[in-house]
């Protein structure tokens, strides 16, 4: 069975023995379904690949079974080698669809992640966007060392020594939220400027943060409207940003120019 996906999360890429690293991909269907979607190889968002896609993409692939792969109802796998890109989607459609599926995370927690696993919630109070140690960079730069069996590198990609979370509201009173932020993009972000250090134009690890936070607080946090796409691992339960959809300038024009519904 085929499937169509708009494509609204790529989180940061997961170690994987088989795969060397997995993404974790996720958006809705055209039925108007949350789903995740898995193994998608790293190789494939390389640019020589002819399956690279973007997010805020139609993209379209085949089932390998319809029935959900994990104990969370929105998880199916695919034949990655199916992957087709299709086409860009407007914001106004993202906006669209998002809006109308507004929850917190009080009420998914509710729910419970065999219920519903994926969700989308709108920071209401942004108050610091924080680094954090990856408390898995040791066992992953180990592994980052290890060699194939062609006596290449067993992992060909910069394991981040830090981490990035969000401390926010989703609504205008209750809990104060510090969540693990793994969009890809902030994974990018750092390994920039973190290259940048290495090569002497930023002093210090501080100036490194200094920037990320930065982009994600200021530059992005400003962003209106502004949706974190939040979703649990598969081996617990708790829920953390997968992605953080927002408007580009060109989206803000278009948004403007649409006529109210």
């Amino acid at each position: 069975m085929k499937e169509k996906l708009l494509v609204l999360a790529k989180a940061a890429p997961q170690l994987s023995q088989k795969y060397e690293h997995l993404v974790c991909v996720a958006g809705i269907t055209d039925k108007g379904e949350w789903r995740r979607i898995y193994p998608i190889p790293w190789s494939v968002f390389w640019k020589s690949s002819g399956k690279n896609f973007k997010k805020k993409s139609w993209i379209e692939y085949e089932l390998a079974d319809e029935k959900p792969s994990d104990h969370r109802p929105e998880s199916r796998k695919i034949k990655p080698g199916t992957i087709t890109p299709l086409r860009p989607a407007t914001f106004q459609e993202i906006d669209s669809l998002l809006k109308a599926r507004l929850t917190t995370l009080e009420e998914l927690a509710a729910k419970g992640a065999t219920v519903e696993s994926l969700g989308v919630v709108t920071p209401r109070q942004i108050r610091d966007f924080k680094e954090m140690s990856n408390e898995h960079y040791k066992e992953e730069s180990e592994k980052a060392r290890q060699l194939n069996l062609f006596g290449e590198a067993a992992v060909k990609l910069d394991i981040p020594a830090y981490k990035y979370q969000y401390v926010f509201k989703d609504d205008d009173g209750g809990t104060t939220h510090e969540m693990l932020c793994e969009d890809w993009e902030v994974g990018e972000l750092y390994r920039n400027c973190e290259g940048y250090r290495k090569q002497g134009k930023y002093k210090d690890e501080n100036e490194v943060h200094q920037k990320v936070r930065q982009k994600m607080l200021v530059d992005i946090g400003s962003k209106k409207p502004l949706y974190f796409i939040v979703g649990t691992h598969s081996r617990w339960p708790t829920f953390m940003i997968i992605s953080v959809v927002y408007p580009t300038k060109i989206d803000i024009m278009e948004l403007a120019r649409a006529p109210e519904i």
